[in-house]
C-alpha cells in the first residue's frame, strides 16, 4: 500500500513538473522566444554589472570630484527623462523591433564611451547618451512584448520577463563584485562588459527574425483614430495628444509614487540597517539578494491572480497593505536587539517585495489596458516618466527623512506608496466600464 502511494505521489510530482515545464515553454514562446528572453537577461546582466560601479569609476578612475559626478549624473538623467517622449514617438514611427535594435546598439556605443571620459562635460554627454538610448530600448522592448502577447497573458509574460531580468541583475551584481576587486582594469571590464551585453542582445533580436518582424511594424497610421482608451476616435495621435491625456499622465505620475518601494530597497533600507538598527551590516546584501530571489521565484505566480483590469484594484490595495506592514516591521527593528532586528528586517523585506510584485502585476494590466495599442510607444514612454521622476527625487527625499530621525522614515515611505497605489486602483475601477463598452462596440 505504501509502495503504491509512493508511486502515485511520484507520478503526480512528475506530472506537475511536466505541466510547469510546458507552461514555462509556452510563456517563453509568448515572450518572443528564447532569443528575446536571453537578450533581455543580457541587458539586465550588463545593467547589474555597471550600475554599482558607475559613480565609483568617475570618482576613482577618472578622478572627478564626487560633487561634480553626482550633479553631472543628475543632469544627464534629467536630459534623458525629458527626451523619453521623443523616444516613444521614434518607437512608434520606426517599429518596436527596429527601435530596439537602434536603442541597444546606441547604448552599447554610449556606455563604451565612458572609457573616454576625462572631464565633467564629457561625463554629462556620456550619461545623457546612455540614458536616452536605454530609454528607447526599454520602451521598444515593452512595446514589442505587448504586440506579441494576448491581453489575458500580459501580466504573466511580463512577470516571467521580470523574473529572468532579476536573474540577469544577480549575475551582473556578482560580476561587479569581482570587477571592484580588480581596480582600474575592473572598471574597464564593467564598461566593456555592459557594452557587449547591449550589442549581443541586439544581435539576438536581429537573429530572432520573422516572428518579431511580423508584429513590430509601425501599425500607427498618420491621421488614424486610436481605438484604445488613451485617445479619442477620429483624431490623430501625437505626443501632444498623449501629454494632454490627463488620465494617462496621472497614472504615470502615480506610478512614480507607487514604485517608491524601489527607492526604499536601494536607498532607504541600506541606510536604515546601518544607521538605525543593531543588525549586522552584512545583512544589507542579504536583504537585496532575498528580494531578487523572491521576485525570480514568485513573480509569475503572483501575476496569475492579476490577469484582467477588474483584478488590478485589489492587487493595488494589497500593495498598500503590504508596504504598511513592511514599514511597521522596519520601524520595529529600530527598537529591537540584533537578533530580533534581523528577523524583523527579513520580514519587512519580504513584505516590501510582495508589494513590489503586486504593484508590478497590477500596473502592467492597467497600463496596457488604457494605452492606445496602435501608439503604445508614445504612451509607455510618457508613463515611464513618472517612475523616472520618482527615482530622481527618491534619494533626496530619503536623505531628508533620515536626517529627521528614526520615526518618520518608514511611515512616510509607506504613505507615499499608498498615495500612488490607491488612486491608481480607483482609476482602474472607474475604467472597467469603459473597457467593457469598448469591447462590446468592437463586437
Amino acid at each position: 500500500m505504501a509502495a503504491r502511494a509512493a508511486t502515485v505521489t511520484s507520478q503526480l510530482v512528475r506530472g506537475e513538473i511536466r505541466a510547469r515545464s510546458h507552461s514555462l515553454r509556452e510563456l517563453v514562446h509568448a515572450a518572443g522566444g528564447p532569443a528575446l528572453v536571453l537578450a533581455t537577461m543580457l541587458d539586465a546582466a550588463g545593467t547589474g554589472l555597471i550600475a554599482p560601479l558607475t559613480i565609483l569609476y568617475f570618482v576613482v578612475g577618472v578622478r572627478l570630484p564626487v560633487g561634480l559626478v553626482g550633479t553631472g549624473m543628475t543632469i544627464g538623467g534629467a536630459i534623458a527623462l525629458m527626451a523619453a517622449p521623443l523616444g516613444g514617438h521614434f518607437v512608434d514611427r520606426a517599429g518596436s523591433r527596429r527601435a530596439l535594435l537602434v536603442g541597444w546598439s546606441a547604448a552599447g556605443i554610449a556606455v563604451a564611451g565612458y572609457a573616454l571620459v576625462r572631464s565633467w562635460p564629457e561625463l554629462i554627454v556620456a550619461v545623457s547618451a546612455l540614458g536616452i538610448a536605454t530609454s528607447v530600448g526599454g520602451t521598444a522592448r515593452s512595446t514589442l512584448l505587448s504586440a506579441l502577447v494576448a491581453p489575458g497573458d500580459i501580466a504573466r509574460v511580463m512577470a516571467l520577463v521580470r523574473a529572468f531580468r532579476n536573474v540577469g541583475y544577480g549575475v551582473g551584481g556578482l560580476l561587479a563584485t569581482a570587477a571592484l576587486a580588480a581596480g582600474h582594469q575592473g572598471f574597464l571590464f564593467a564598461i566593456y562588459g555592459d557594452a557587449a551585453s547591449f550589442l549581443l542582445g541586439a544581435a539576438l533580436v536581429l537573429a530572432a527574425g520573422r516572428r518579431l518582424r511580423s508584429v513590430s511594424g509601425d501599425s500607427a497610421q498618420p491621421g488614424r483614430a486610436p481605438k484604445g482608451l488613451g485617445g479619442s476616435r477620429g483624431r490623430p495621435v501625437t505626443l501632444r495628444t498623449v501629454l494632454t491625456d490627463r488620465r494617462f499622465v496621472t497614472l504615470g505620475l502615480l506610478d512614480g509614487l507607487t514604485s517608491f518601494h524601489q527607492v526604499a530597497l536601494q536607498v532607504a533600507l541600506p541606510l536604515w540597517v546601518v544607521l538605525f538598527t543593531h543588525a549586522p551590516r552584512e545583512l544589507v546584501g542579504l536583504l537585496y539578494t532575498l528580494n531578487t530571489a523572491l521576485v525570480v521565484l514568485a513573480q509569475v505566480r503572483v501575476a496569475r491572480g492579476v490577469r484582467v483590469l477588474a483584478q488590478a484594484p485589489r492587487a493595488l490595495l494589497y500593495t498598500a497593505i503590504a508596504m504598511a506592514g513592511a514599514g511597521a516591521a522596519f520601524l520595529g527593528a529600530h527598537y529591537a536587539g540584533a537578533v530580533a532586528a534581523t528577523v524583523l528586517l527579513v520580514a519587512g523585506a519580504t513584505l516590501m517585495t510582495a508589494a513590489e510584485m503586486l504593484s508590478s502585476a497590477a500596473n502592467w494590466i492597467v497600463t496596457y489596458a488604457l494605452a492606445d495599442p496602435e501608439h503604445r510607444g508614445k504612451y509607455l514612454s510618457v508613463y515611464s516618466m513618472g517612475a523616472g521622476l520618482g527615482r530622481a527625487a527618491g534619494p533626496s527625499v530619503t536623505a531628508a527623512l533620515a536626517s529627521a530621525g528614526a520615526l518618520p522614515l518608514w511611515p512616510v515611505i509607506a504613505a507615499i506608496v499608498a498615495a500612488g497605489a490607491l488612486p491608481t486602483a480607483a482609476i482602474a475601477r472607474a475604467a472597467q466600464g469603459a473597457v467593457s463598452g469598448s469591447a462590446a462596440g468592437e463586437l
